[in-house]
């Protein structure tokens, strides 16, 4: 890419970092995300006696932790959706000894949710394939040179054709 592009190698890795990690501020840098998770602090046993003896009456407060019974570790903001609650009840809890929050690293995985199904290739035109069968004859030949090509944008005109041919077809 240096020799391509006539600059750097320090600037070619640059590129292939994560945005925010280069900066000399390192108080601008982007931080590892940290996630603030709840969990109780109390057994089962002991909340379901409290409600049952009327020393826990509000209901959200009941349904939050009701929700952390059935879900060992719940992400906070997923805990006030679900459990249909807030962060004040929540503090509440924390404060009166039934919830701990402890905010954690989080790993990010941008393809968790994403199902990606495998393609078929697209068939070239006629025309297309004309010109795909001279370019890779000069390949095969070892005769590199330059191919320009006319076509709309958004063709796949500047497709990679062989990975020994460092200058590929050109668009212009």
């Amino acid at each position: 890419m240096a020799n391509k592009y006539f600059c750097n190698i320090s600037d070619c890795i640059k590129l292939m970092l994560p945005p925010g990690t280069t900066t000399k501020n390192i108080e601008n840098r982007i931080k590892d995300k940290e996630m603030k998770f709840v969990y109780l602090k109390k057994s089962e046993e002991e909340i379901e006696e409290e409600i049952e003896k009327k020393q826990i009456k509000s209901e959200k407060q009941i349904r939050t932790l009701e929700f952390l019974i059935e879900n060992d570790e719940v992400l906070l903001p997923e805990l006030i959706e679900f459990a249909e609650s807030s962060s004040s009840v929540v503090k509440t809890l924390q404060k009166n000894g039934y919830v701990e929050i402890i905010s954690k690293e989080v790993k990010r995985n941008p393809f968790k949710n994403k199902n990606i199904a495998k393609t078929e290739n697209l068939k070239l035109t006629k025309e297309q394939q004309k010109a795909m069968n001279k370019i890779e004859g000069a390949i095969n030949d070892k005769n590199f040179k330059e191919f320009l090509i006319h076509g709309v944008t958004g063709s796949r005109k500047n497709r990679n054709i062989s990975p020994t041919n460092r200058k590929g077809p050109r668009k212009r």
